[in-house]
């Protein structure tokens, strides 16, 4: 018996020595057991909150100018159980940095939610069940170093919140922040002057969507293993350089770079590789594609009813099919490089005296008979294509192709990506080879 009381009161002795070393809940950084939204209401604007290490519990509302950030970055960790966003900024001029906030419950309130004008988010690490960081109806937000990441598992992608999500909020910047297995990996809607720049976004639907928005810049970004890279709808006078768009290709409308309904936009200096189609245009008019790398997709280039768009300079190399046009005649094709192509220079100025013609007979074709896609670039097919001459003169063209790649673009992967298309028509001939022979047993 005196043995068992020991034991209890030495175990009390433990769980207190515990509870005395582990700091509450909301602590802050002088040991006082006051919460953090008590310590911000406390707070005089333009003051600085210093989180120490531990953990604190949301909601949070900051709604004075201030800053609060962390002692050493991710190491205060707001948590949140509530259906309220875990953070909400709701003044102007706030600074929030360093914290990590686990918000994993799946609910319609973002994790954080930015409604003060000149908010400056950096260095947050976002785990997210709903919409990860939203700003709504604030102008000259930054968000920069962020991680926004979807914790829930199970989940299906259509199911899942964005990654950053604008609404009407105009002049944001959006500069090297992360994000991974989200919707869309950064939102825009109705914002005007968003800058985008240097972010990484994964494993998504859309990497960067922007849809009623004017005059965005999308600088230096990196989209790998989303449906589609990035995509501009319904928008005017878009700057698009210097990405990188690879591997969207899981999904049968997987693209590097889709345009819909896009006018006066630039897209030069950029890489769409690896992708079912890099460069998807439809319905869009007065673009200049200049200066882009687009290699090694299954489709190159697709314009679809796509009309005034500038096409120069731009190298074309180690796609199974580098172009499809449907509807697109009034485009001015001048002066690519595509690899497969075997021009004449009878004058010796680097251009083929001889156009590239982008047959239309395999979109046509495949349009109304879908499952003729295993036949593509078999020898059957490139030879009916050969036969097909109809309307040439509507065919979108490349009039004066460069016979050797643009000196601006990176040389180099010239043997890479023979081998690659050699290898691609292989394994679709191969394909279309092993269908028939299994459709002729069957028959037999």
């Amino acid at each position: 018996m005196n043995g068992a009381r020991s034991k209890r009161f030495a175990a009390a002795l433990l769980a207190a020595a515990l509870l005395m070393a582990s700091p509450p809940a909301g602590a802050a950084d002088n040991g006082a057991a006051e919460s953090l939204n008590e310590r911000i209401a406390r707070a005089k604007p333009g003051d600085t909150i210093v989180l120490a290490p531990g953990f604190y519990e949301g909601p949070v509302v900051i709604d004075r100018p201030l800053v609060l950030r962390s002692s050493g970055e991710g190491q205060a960790v707001l948590r949140n159980e509530s259906r309220q966003p875990a953070l909400t900024v709701a003044s102007e001029d706030v600074t929030v940095a360093g914290l990590a906030i686990e918000d994993e419950a799946r609910k319609e309130a973002p994790s954080v939610l930015v409604t003060g004008r000149g908010a400056w988010l950096h260095d947050l690490h976002v785990r997210t069940g709903s919409d990860g960081i939203a700003i709504r109806d604030a102008d000259g937000v930054r968000v920069s170093g962020c991680v926004v990441e979807w914790a829930p598992a199970g989940v299906r992608t259509a199911d899942k919140g964005n990654g950053i999500d604008l609404f009407n909020a105009h002049g944001a910047e959006l500069r090297g922040n992360v994000i991974r297995d989200v919707h869309d990996g950064i939102y825009i809607e109705n914002s005007d002057d968003v800058t985008v720049t240097g972010n990484r976004i994964e494993n998504s639907r859309y990497g960067i969507h922007t849809m009623y928005a004017n005059r965005t810049v999308i600088q230096g970004n990196y989209g790998q293993r989303n449906v589609t890279g990035a995509m501009v709808m319904a928008a005017r006078n878009t700057e698009i350089s210097g990405n990188t768009f690879t591997k969207q290709s899981e999904n049968v409308h997987s693209q590097g770079l889709l345009l819909y309904d896009a006018h006066d936009t630039r897209v030069t200096g950029n890489l769409a590789e690896g992708n079912r189609v890099g460069f998807y245009v439809e319905l869009s008019t007065n673009n200049v594609f200049a200066q882009n790398r687009i290699l090694n997709n299954y489709m190159g280039l697709q314009l679809i009813e796509a009309e005034n768009n500038l096409l120069t300079e731009n190298l074309f190399a180690g796609n199974v099919a580098h172009a499809l046009a449907k509807d697109s005649t009034a485009n001015n094709l001048d002066g690519n490089h595509w690899d497969t192509f075997r021009g004449l220079d009878t004058d010796g100025d680097g251009r083929s005296e001889m156009g590239y013609a982008i047959n239309p007979f395999f979109q046509g074709l495949t349009a109304k008979r879908p499952a003729f896609q295993i036949f593509f670039q078999s020898p059957g097919m490139v030879f009916l294509e050969g036969l097909y001459q109809a309307d040439k003169g509507t065919w979108a063209m490349d009039g004066s192709p460069l016979m050797k790649r643009p000196e601006t673009l990176r040389a180099g992967e010239g043997a890479a990506d023979a081998r690659q298309t050699g290898l691609a028509g292989l394994i679709l001939t191969s394909g279309a080879v092993l269908i028939l022979i299994w459709a002729r047993r069957r028959d037999a």
